[in-house]
Formats: C-alpha cells, structure tokens, sequence
C-alpha cells in the first residue's frame, strides 16, 4: 500500500497543515523586505508559533515510535512489543491511517482477528474513498472474515453500504440517467430457440412468438444502483415489494459464502452487480418500478426477429464483448457498443449471465403458447438465466439461444440482471 505508508514529510502536512502556507509567506515577506526596510524590521522581531513547534515535535516523536515498532516487528518478530510502541504512535495521531494497518497486520498475528478488523475498519475510514486506495485493505479484511462469527461479518456488510456512499453517490449522480436507459422492443413476432443441428434438446424446437411492446433496460444493473437499494432497504426494512416465496429476514446483501459484500469488486460503481439471487433480482426491479424479464423477452431483446446466433449477426466476434478478458475481469457495463443488439441492448453476450422471471423447465418449448409464453406455471425449484457470461467455457455457451438454470437462491460471480417493463 504505496500510499499508506507517508513519508515523515507527509506526517509534517498532517501534524501541520498550514506550516507550508506559512512557509511561503514568509517567503513572499523576505521579498518584500529588500522594498520595505522598516516592516522588514518588524518582522524580524516576531516570535516563533510554539504551536507550530508542538507539533513537529509530535511528529518526530510519532516517527520514532513507528521505527522502533516497526524493527521488532520486522527483525526480531517480537509483535507484542511491536504494538505497545505501535499503540504510544496512535495515542498522538490517532488519525494516521498507516498506523492502524500495522496495528491490524500485528493483531493478525497475535491471532487476535477481531481487533484486527476494528483497525482495519479505521484505516479503510480514514483512506481516500476511491477502489484503487481501498483493495489492498478490503482484500484483508476477505481474509479476516473467514475468522468472524456470522454475527460479525453481518455487521461488516452493513456497515460497508454506508462505508461506500461517497463513491456510490458520486457516480450515480454522473451516470444513474445513462445507466437507467430503457428500450422499447415492438410487438410482433421472432424466432425462439435453436434448429436440430444445434442438438440442444432445451432450446429445441425453434419457434415463432408472438410478443406484446415492452420496455427493457439497455444495461446490466450496476454496483451502484444495487446499492442505492441496498441503502433504502437498508434504512427503511421496507420488503413490502419483494417476492411473496423470498425468505424470511432476507437482507438482499450481494454476495456468498466466499465472497460477501466486503469484496472489492463492489468498490466499483459501475461494474454489473454479480451474486445475487433470484430473490434479489426481484425484489430491485419491484423497488424500481420495474420486472423482471420473461426468457422470450429477453431473447428477443438479444436477438431480434430473425433468429440470429449472436446480438451482432450470426459471425462471432470476440472483439464485441466481455469475454476472455485478463483474469476474467468485468469491466464497465455498456463498453462494447459494436455488440449491441439490434434494440440497443449492450452485453446481453459476454459480461454477466441474467435472471429473468420465468420458471425453467427443458421441455417447455414443446407446448410453450404461441403468445407471451411466461414459463412454467408450477413452479419447477429452477429460474431461468440467459446469457452467455464472460466466464462462459467456449463461444456455443454465448449465443442467444442458449438456456440456463438455477435455484431462486444460488449466486454465483456469473450471474446479474438487468429490468424489463410493460410498454403500457
């Protein structure tokens, strides 16, 4: 963490933050004196700030703590005596972020995980609210939650939607009207599925469907949004909207047993949120007075009338989306404009798979109605997933006519959404 660990120079900014102006004052005084000899004089007689002095005493004092502690901690391995000296440095500067992080680094190795994660929370606090200062420090903390009661890695979640408002706020006020794009898809009908050479059972037979105009949503939901519902569910524990099937005390936090909501990813406000279930697709696009897509909506919002294999045409091009990325990475929703369907719908192939509304069965298109199909109408245990992800194994697995599956409460780092509406 480069920019943790400041400099004595840095601690002088911090201890003093106008000696620098008074410095280049003074400079500008000398200036004028060689002008104006007798207030030269006058200035001459000042006294030293024993403010100014304090504090750099302080500094110095801070600093040499830090080095001692530092060398038993280094050399002699000694992180008992490194903390007591540790411990003396934060008494004088409290505020110091690179303090807490060696705090943190020693309790970890006394085994003590929740004092750990108190000053691992302070530094976090204390450090420039941007993910490229922050991942070093969350990705110990995703250490450090393997150790806490479930009670107390609950608490980090939570504390986390709020931890994040300075970035969330910033961006959704630069992009929330851009990112909420909608798109009408006409009524009419389109081709459904795949031909027998495809031998895929589940996507057979292709098939005409008649559907009614309905509104879709041009991007994957992002971080962001997710968390601007996180804040209000949050703040109200308002579930009034939610499935009626979801279960009870559901907080609607992304994230599973190996990754929660603590996990850098979700420092990014415009990457599309991932490890979400069935439940908390759902419940978003209610609260934002919207659904979630039926699987013909979404594939005719992917493919459009003609039965293409890709949102393009029926050429794969790996220039047009998000797939094969270094370390599988996403990047921000609705960067590969050239793989846009023909209604404007970006990364319905590569970035992340979606939830849609439907129940999955492998058989429905054998009796599917011809109009709005709308899934299974028992409930089958699976919903439905379209679209190929960015972690997809080879290019079959993208096309638009692929079908996936999963239970209502599986999340996997695949997996997001995006929201559809009636057009009336």
């Amino acid at each position: 963490m480069k920019r943790i660990f400041s400099p004595i120079i840095v601690l002088l900014m911090f201890f003093v933050p106008n000696l620098y102006v008074q410095a280049l004052e003074k400079s500008t005084e000398m200036t004028q004196e060689s002008t104006n000899p007798e207030e030269s004089v006058e200035k001459k007689q000042e006294t030293p700030n024993p403010l100014d002095k304090e504090a750099l005493q302080k500094a110095e004092q801070v600093e040499k703590y830090v080095t001692t502690a530092n060398s038993l901690r280094e050399i002699q391995n000694d992180y008992k005596g490194a903390l007591g000296f540790y411990k003396k440095a934060i008494e004088l500067d409290p505020n110091r972020s690179s303090l807490h992080w060696y705090i943190a680094g020693v309790y970890w190795k006394l085994d003590n995980h929740s004092k750990a994660m108190e000053h691992l929370e302070s530094c976090r606090r204390l450090m420039p609210q941007v993910p490229e200062e922050l991942n070093e420090v969350d990705d110990f903390i995703g250490k450090l939650m393997e150790y806490l009661s479930v009670e107390e890695k609950r608490e980090v979640a939570k504390k986390r939607v709020n931890g994040r408002r300075e970035i969330m706020e910033s961006a959704l006020k630069m992009y929330k009207d851009k990112w909420e794009e909608i798109t009408l898809v006409p009524s009419g009908e389109f081709l459904m599925g795949s031909h027998e050479e495809d031998f895929i059972p589940e996507e057979m037979p292709q098939h005409a469907v008649i559907l009614d105009a309905y509104y879709i949503d041009r991007y994957e939901v992002t971080n962001a949004q997710y968390w601007e519902f996180l804040d209000f569910i949050m703040e109200t524990g308002d579930h009034s909207k939610c499935s009626t099937s979801e279960p009870i005390n559901k907080s609607h936090l992304p994230g599973n047993s190996f990754r929660g909501y603590e996990y850098k990813y979700y420092n990014y406000p415009d990457y599309p949120v991932t490890r979400v279930d069935w439940y908390d697709a759902y419940a978003y696009a209610a609260w934002a007075g919207k659904r979630l897509p039926t699987e013909a909506e979404w594939e005719k919002a992917a493919r459009g009338t003609d039965g293409r294999r890709f949102p393009w045409g029926n050429v794969w091009e790996i220039k047009f989306c998000n797939v094969g990325t270094d370390g599988n990475l996403p990047v921000t929703v609705g960067s590969f404009e050239d793989g846009n369907s023909v209604y404007g719908c970006y990364d319905m192939t590569g970035s992340v798979s979606e939830w849609c509304e439907d129940w999955y069965h492998p058989e429905y298109y054998l009796s599917s109605p011809k109009k709005n199909p709308k899934g299974p109408i028992k409930g089958t245990g699976k919903r439905i997933i379209r679209g190929g992800s960015m972690f997809a194994q080879n290019v079959y697995k993208l096309r638009c006519a692929v079908r996936m599956f999963g239970e209502p409460g599986d999340r996997n780092k695949s997996v997001g959404f995006r929201c559809a509406k009636d057009a009336d």
